[in-house]
């Protein structure tokens, strides 16, 4: 069935174009594969529907009774085409995109307001949220996402890695005895984040690997918030250095066993495996990457 749509489209072109080189070309196809799907179409109704001679192509009776049929076929499809192509050439420049809202305050947003300045014309809508979207559900050109990511038919590629430290402010630490091991850290209030597990795993510069789990006193489902709550004393957190970095050079926090490190969290693009490789979403993850590549977060 849809070969003979095909057929028909082919055989309305010709009849159009008065002759079968003029409708391949219309269609852009080779004479020899427009004259092909011809002969496919009027074997398998079994009749001839266009005269052929050296001069020029006439309809059978057959032939003219079928052609208003084929050039309904041929509407549709070119009315079809066109509105999609204009609906593509109208959303071609929209994105959607979806990032933590731990980046908001750090160089990731400088690129990508470096992106959308280079390409004057595009609409972006961009969720900063740590709540992990549907992708296809709502809709989303590319998401940017923390830590390890589920097995999925999304496409993924990994951009960049951000180093954490566990801080707390140096009020809190006060009320506690002096912290020599990752293992004194269980004792101590956390703050919790609903995305994740609550335990960390720290490594000592001497190869050295401890595993502290901990009942957080308070959840919250945003990075940035954990460490807000940090700075009020609440309890520990372990946010990106980036975040907590100058707080704790002016001595406003304090990095909790600074010879164990946290493994650093992977960050990567995601994306519906359909997206075309041309597409600015595509462009926007290379200039991301390309960008931190060469800067630091």
């Amino acid at each position: 069935m849809i070969d003979d749509i095909r057929y028909l489209i082919v055989f309305a072109k010709i009849a159009e174009a008065g002759s079968i080189s003029g409708g391949a070309e219309a269609l852009g196809l080779t004479t020899a594969t427009a004259s092909a799907h011809l002969s496919k179409l009027e074997k398998n109704l079994g009749c001839a529907l266009l005269y052929r001679n050296t001069r020029k192509l006439s309809l059978t009776h057959d032939g003219a009774n079928l052609l208003e049929t084929a050039k309904s076929m041929l509407a549709l499809y070119e009315q079809g085409v066109i509105e999609f192509k204009q609906r593509s050439i109208s959303t071609a420049n929209k994105l959607t995109v979806s990032l933590p809202a731990v980046f908001l305050k750090s160089a990731f947003t400088r690129h990508l307001a470096d992106f959308i300045k280079r390409h004057p014309g595009i609409l972006l809508n961009i969720s900063y949220s740590d709540t992990r979207r549907d992708i296809i559900a709502d809709g989303i050109d590319v998401a940017f996402r923390i830590g390890e990511l589920p097995d999925s038919s999304l496409k993924a590629r990994h951009l960049f890695v951000l180093p954490r430290q566990v801080v707390a402010s140096r009020e809190l630490l006060s009320h506690y005895p002096t912290i020599t091991h990752p293992d004194d850290l269980a004792k101590l209030p956390w703050i919790g984040l609903n995305m994740r597990q609550n335990n960390r795993e720290f490594r000592h510069k001497n190869g050295e690997v401890a595993v502290v789990t901990y009942t957080p006193t308070v959840y919250v489902d945003n990075v940035e918030a954990a460490y807000a709550l940090a700075r009020q004393q609440i309890g520990l957190a372990a946010p990106p250095r980036y975040l907590s970095e100058e707080d704790v050079k002016r001595g406003e926090m304090l990095e909790i066993l600074p010879d164990w490190s946290l493994e650093p969290l992977k960050v990567y693009a995601i994306w519906p495996s359909n997206m075309s490789t041309s597409s600015i979403a595509y462009k926007l993850i290379n200039d991301i990457y390309n960008a931190i590549e060469f800067h630091a977060l």
